[in-house]
């Protein structure tokens, strides 16, 4: 019965780390030219495979970019398992969530250059496997957002709204870190006393929304 499996195993190896080579080329193209370093004639040249092998692998090159932002994105990651980790936040723990993904698009985003490079493609221009991406993270988290239903229900406090200006402040702090060695409201976003800063006020500042929440529950 094993003869078959060994029979195979090695062809299945093989397209397995021809499809990794190819991935890595697409990212290390990103990482050193940007977005418009995308094209097929660079990503063949630097994975040293032809364009057939490409094409058997991955079908088009839009698929395989496509497979490699996904594999890098932050909120796409938790896509199989986003509703078995809501659950594991009932019970009054959304704050707690919401600080967990929160702190984690941080420390994500800040030392991923491919995913900021990936951001000002999608700022830069109107693509539609960008936006099918971005579609996909909102479902995410809007899955997530559920969680905090019942605590922000009859008050005035719109965390969706607050949520959203953490996440966009998070994307521009971080690119801000990336292409200047300036002060940003006079923090240090390049130390690691800067960026501890910047991780306790979006705690505090979760902290504070659903305390809010609560003490007007309780009016």
């Amino acid at each position: 019965m094993d003869k078959p499996s060994r029979k195979y195993a090695g062809p299945i190896r093989d397209k397995e780390r021809t499809k990794l080579k190819l991935l890595t080329a697409v990212g290390e193209i990103i990482k050193e030219k940007g977005y418009t370093g995308l094209r097929i004639g660079k990503i063949v040249e630097k994975a040293k495979v032809d364009r057939k092998t490409l094409y058997d692998c991955f079908g088009t090159v839009d698929k395989l970019i496509e497979t490699y932002i996904k594999g890098k994105d932050y909120y796409l990651a938790y896509e199989d398992q986003a509703e078995k980790l809501v659950k594991q936040y009932t019970n009054g723990d959304a704050n707690e969530l919401m600080k967990t993904l929160l702190l984690g698009q941080l420390d994500n985003f800040s030392i991923n250059k491919e995913q900021q490079n990936i951001l000002m493609w999608h700022l830069s221009e109107d693509n539609p496997l960008l936006s099918d991406i971005s579609a996909k993270r909102e479902r995410i988290g809007s899955i997530f957002l559920k969680l905090t239903d019942s605590d922000f229900q009859n008050t005035d406090i719109d965390i969706r709204a607050r949520t959203a200006l953490l996440v966009a402040g998070i994307y521009l702090l971080m690119l801000y870190r990336k292409s200047k060695q300036e002060q940003f409201c006079e923090i240090d976003l390049n130390s690691n006393e800067g960026m501890e800063r910047i991780k306790a006020s979006i705690a505090q500042m979760i902290d504070e929304a659903f305390e809010q929440a609560k003490k007007s529950k309780h009016k």
